[in-house]
């Protein structure tokens, strides 16, 4: 019988002050489903109600941090109603909320290639560790979809001129211009990322635990464009409007079969 305390798709370790959620599914290179989105939220909020913790790090098993939104379930909002694709898109606005407003210090250690909801992690955490050979893509474009739920936070990190380039084109984005973007803090050698990111933990832990929280809540309270949930049930209800819409079934159907959506038949 499975066990619901278990979790399928991450892996939570707790060392002192210090948390790590591993992503865990490399066979599908990490990508998310309703059950990691799930997951991780949860992982957090059990984090968060413990006051010892000061850090939490996100990594990964495989070669990529996480590839973006799971194809299966991608597939399952084909059929879908508004109704659902709004309520499943507003859990993950909400999972990047939590992490943006998470009381402990975020860091996303993370390599391979990251693209779509993936970078939602990027963007809402407080610090990310990049080995230099990472390459980011917003895709949604090209799926006839638009990045809303990430893009608050994307918008915040990278700013107006880099968000409309990265997200207007879906070209590949290298780690040193995410960098010059502010959506990467620091780039590391390939195969030293680990030790760069325990790094940067060190540094991080020799500030007060009140400390360091008490400058993360001083900075939020700096920038408040909307009103948190106000800007998820926004940002949710667009992504499920795009999904549902003729031009996002045809991309999403599109990439499914392996073919060009119908807007590029003539390329």
């Amino acid at each position: 019988m499975k066990n619901l305390d278990t979790p399928e798709t991450i892996v939570l370790d707790k060392k002192g002050p210090q948390a790590t959620i591993t992503l865990n599914r490399p066979e599908v290179h990490n990508a998310m489903n309703l059950t990691m989105i799930r997951e991780i939220t949860r992982a957090l909020e059990s984090l968060n109600r413990e006051e010892g913790i000061r850090l939490i790090i996100f990594d990964s098993t495989g070669d990529h941090f996480c590839s973006g939104a799971d194809l299966r379930w991608m597939r399952s909002g084909l059929t879908q109603s508004r109704d659902q694709l709004e309520s499943e898109s507003l859990e993950l606005a909400r999972l990047f909320r939590s992490l943006r407003e998470s009381e402990a210090i975020t860091i996303c250690s993370v390599k391979g290639r990251i693209s779509g909801g993936a970078l939602g992690l990027l963007a809402a955490s407080d610090f990310v560790v990049a080995e230099s050979s990472v390459v980011l893509a917003f895709p949604e474009v090209k799926l006839g979809l638009i990045p809303a739920t990430i893009a608050p936070h994307v918008l915040r990190k990278a700013g107006f001129s880099r968000s409309s380039d990265w997200m207007m084109t879906g070209r590949a984005v290298p780690a040193s211009e995410a960098r010059e973007g502010g959506l990467i803090q620091r780039i590391c050698a390939e195969g030293s990322l680990e030790s760069s990111t325990r790094e940067l933990a060190e540094e991080l832990l020799t500030g007060g635990l009140k400390a360091l929280k008490g400058v993360k809540a001083l900075l939020q309270q700096l920038e408040s464009p909307m009103e948190a949930e106000e800007l998820d049930l926004s940002t949710s209800r667009l992504i499920a409007g795009f999904r549902i819409s003729p031009e996002g079934q045809e991309g999403m159907k599109a990439r499914l079969e392996k073919r060009k959506p119908s807007w590029n038949e003539a390329d």
